[in-house]
């Protein structure tokens, strides 16, 4: 069994003003502290829910090629913020529209539109709007700056979907 498959043995805490997950070989700090959590987990367990989170994301994740370190970290960070960060109003006039019938799907990996596109994952959708875990850091259309791991909440309409590439592979010549 892998260091980064769930197990029996995976708590969360709140340690050092932050929620962490520990998996029995090595803790994961999320950048999420205590007040912006539902809850305060103590030694709460990883459960079947939150493994069945941990894959789907994974799962996507992994289509980047990305190391496993960092598909752990951000499908940890990704389950803790659909599981336990408490619900934000939209940040939609961060970004631009983009799409007008775009329904992400949980996991789906999406583009923002700011002054740069931004890879994000989708953690839920309810109604018109979609929770994200960013990807990677940039700009918001005001100029402000955004980092990967954080959690926003913004209009579908904000949302275009990503397409993994893949390796072209060229036929054999003789």
């Amino acid at each position: 069994m892998s260091a980064f498959t769930p197990s029996a043995l995976w708590r969360w805490h709140c340690q050092d003003d932050v929620l962490l997950l520990d998996t029995g070989c090595q803790s994961h700090r999320t950048g999420f502290k205590p007040a912006q959590l539902c809850s305060t987990p103590i030694a709460e367990p990883f459960t079947l829910e939150h493994a069945e989170a941990y894959w789907l994301f994974w799962h996507q994740l992994e289509s980047l090629g990305w190391p496993v370190e960092h598909c752990f970290a951000a499908a940890v960070d990704a389950v803790a913020g659909q599981f336990f960060l408490r619900q934000v109003g939209h940040k939609s006039w961060w970004f631009e529209p983009i799409s007008h019938q775009y329904q992400p799907t949980e996991g789906s990996l999406v583009l923002l539109k700011s002054a740069q596109s931004l890879l994000a994952l989708v953690l839920c959708q309810n109604g018109e709007c979609a929770r994200l875990l960013l990807l990677q850091h940039g700009v918001n259309l005001q100029s402000k700056p955004l980092c990967a791991g954080q959690v926003l909440t913004v209009l579908r309409d904000r949302l275009q979907p990503y397409a993994v590439k893949l390796p072209q592979k060229f036929a054999k010549s003789a």
